[in-house]
């Protein structure tokens, strides 16, 4: 049996935030909901499955009122509205729920539960093996890429456990036992081994479980995605093509950005277009075109010229996917999936120099480290040509990466 000593603090917190309305405290899974979407239906706890006649008998006389209370809905104070389900999930819309959750209820809760889920993510990477890179169990988790939310809520598989343990130790805290004894009952409630609806050997339903089972779905499910992704060659392989593939066939002659010897910028080690250099480019731009999207209200509110002739104002390019496939870009271009932050700061600069079409409010790397400086006369030409090569790199780049898009 695993510790998790987070969770235990988090449900004591929770539940000793009670008051006479709500007896059962802070329903800390409901900051985390999205409304439903795309005819979904979120299943909700079943008492019997939760609550076994084994489980029953440990709470004690008062068994069924308590399960009652603790399974009502208006016994909990919860969030007054879920998170909104158009558009999808984003990092900003987990962070506004975190921000609202810590506002109503105290920072320390919000704290404490998000230790919570790092928590529960190290526990998931040793049951799933070790060697499990900790972006593959995010993703098994929570249905969460590089930085795109997928179509479930963010943390589905946590906010399960949270109803889970909460239901669990609220019934027993109701019924008159010590935090020790409701938080025993919740760790034997979360790692019953059989997984939920199986039958066992003799053939018997095995009614149990469901920390282990709970994440067995989840990762059956992300091999299923993961799977897909392959067969649709969306992987992160594929996106190392991609870059390999500009770098050494079209690069040259679309890339923007040259000195007055014809040297690529911005400066890197070697004389020659890198698959690292391609990534990180890539990166910007496509960060630049989803930033351009939201700001501007969509392909409505106008993009820049470059970027709208190229086709980033198609359906395709939403912002989430767009910036996701920005990501997957610069960690497969970086040799160790970590890029050189000196380019990236750098080709961010040329980047947003070259389609704003003025330097005048740009900040330099002059004032930082003596790299680039774009006020000079040397830069503004430069600039100038880069715009004129920069829409043939934006039309390779939206026909080229169309295919590398997540569009679930």
């Amino acid at each position: 049996m695993e510790p998790l000593p987070q969770l235990e603090s988090c449900l004591r917190l929770a539940f000793d935030a009670r008051d006479e309305r709500w007896p059962s405290g802070v329903s800390l899974a409901s900051w985390f909901l999205r409304a439903p979407t795309r005819g979904r239906r979120r299943s909700e706890l079943d008492g019997a499955l939760l609550f076994p006649p084994e489980l029953r008998a440990r709470i004690g006389a008062g068994a069924e009122r308590a399960i009652a209370l603790a399974m009502d809905p208006a016994s909990w104070r919860s969030c007054p509205s879920p998170r909104p389900a158009v558009p999808l999930a984003t990092r900003e819309w987990l962070a506004s729920a975190a921000l609202a959750l810590g506002k109503a209820e105290g920072f320390a809760l919000t704290w404490t539960l998000l230790r919570s889920v790092a928590e529960l993510e190290s526990v998931a990477q040793r049951l799933l093996g070790s060697r499990t890179p900790r972006a593959t169990v995010r993703q098994v988790l929570h249905g969460v890429g590089h930085r795109a939310l997928r179509v479930e809520p963010f943390a589905a598989f946590v906010v399960r456990v949270l109803k889970i343990a909460q239901t669990a130790y609220a019934a027993f805290r109701h019924a008159g036992h010590s935090h020790e004894a409701a938080w025993a009952a919740v760790q034997d409630r979360l790692w019953v081994p059989h997984p939920t609806g199986r039958s066992s050997r003799s053939g018997a339903e095995a009614r149990g479980a469901y920390l282990p089972s709970l994440l067995q779905a989840a990762a059956g499910n992300a091999r299923k995605r993961l799977r897909r992704r392959a067969e649709e060659h969306r992987t992160q392989e594929h996106a190392r093509a991609l870059l390999a593939r500009f770098a050494a066939g079209p690069g040259a002659g679309l890339w923007p950005w040259l000195d007055e010897s014809g040297r690529f910028l911005p400066p890197h080690r070697g004389n020659s277009l890198s698959p690292e250099m391609a990534g990180t480019c890539f990166f910007a731009l496509l960060a630049h075109a989803a930033s351009e999207r939201r700001s501007r209200g969509g392909p409505s509110g106008g993009l820049s010229a470059s970027l709208g002739e190229a086709g980033f104002g198609s359906a395709e390019w939403l912002p989430d996917r767009t910036d996701d496939l920005a990501i997957r870009l610069l960690i497969a271009g970086a040799p160790l999936g970590v890029p050189e932050s000196e380019m990236l700061e750098d080709t961010s600069l040329l980047v947003r120099a070259t389609l704003s079409g003025t330097t005048a409010a740009e900040p330099t790397f002059s004032s930082i480290r003596p790299r680039i400086d774009l006020r000079t006369p040397e830069a503004e030409a430069m600039l100038a040509q880069a715009r004129l090569r920069l829409p043939a790199l934006a039309r390779w780049v939206e026909e080229n990466a169309r295919e590398l898009l997540e569009m679930a």
